[in-house]
């Protein structure tokens, strides 16, 4: 597996990533990615939109189940 290092770039730390790296995760350049930390675990994964798109929906619904009452009494204008 492919090395890299983290260096400082202006007042903060990143990780270079190769294009060896790049191409194993299947990524270029703005791509938008999830990481994860799972036990000292790095875990950098490609954003598929559709799974982004589903965690917007489940997010907007929570929302509104959780608002559920605010939004009827907005509604109702009361």
């Amino acid at each position: 597996m492919p090395r890299t290092q983290i260096k400082k770039i202006g007042n903060s730390l990143g990780l270079l990533l190769t294009d060896e790296i790049l191409k194993l995760l299947d990524i270029c350049v703005d791509d938008e990615v999830d990481i994860t930390v799972k036990d000292r675990v790095l875990i950098i994964s490609p954003l598929n939109e559709k799974e982004r798109k589903q965690k917007i929906d489940n997010a907007v619904q929570n929302t509104f189940k959780r608002r559920k009452t605010a939004y009827q009494r907005l509604a109702e204008g009361v």
